[in-house]
């Protein structure tokens, strides 16, 4: 008999996933709940992921394509 043992990524804990604490930061944002947003960018620089924003003029005079 043998015994299966979980993936790596299936024992991640839900807390230490810089995905969910994406996806927590830019419904915060959306919803204005800046005080959420703050507690979600401090998990993400915990777990060694720096978000940084730009006003969206300054991404269209850079040159970016967009369809």
């Amino acid at each position: 008999m043998s015994t299966q043992h979980p993936r790596n990524d299936e024992c991640r804990r839900p807390e230490d996933s810089p995905a969910a604490w994406f996806v927590v930061l830019e419904r915060a944002r959306q919803t204005h709940d800046f005080e959420l947003a703050a507690t979600a960018q401090r998990e993400l620089e915990r777990l060694g992921v720096k978000v940084s924003f730009r006003p969206a003029a300054a991404t269209r005079s850079q040159g970016v394509d967009r369809e």
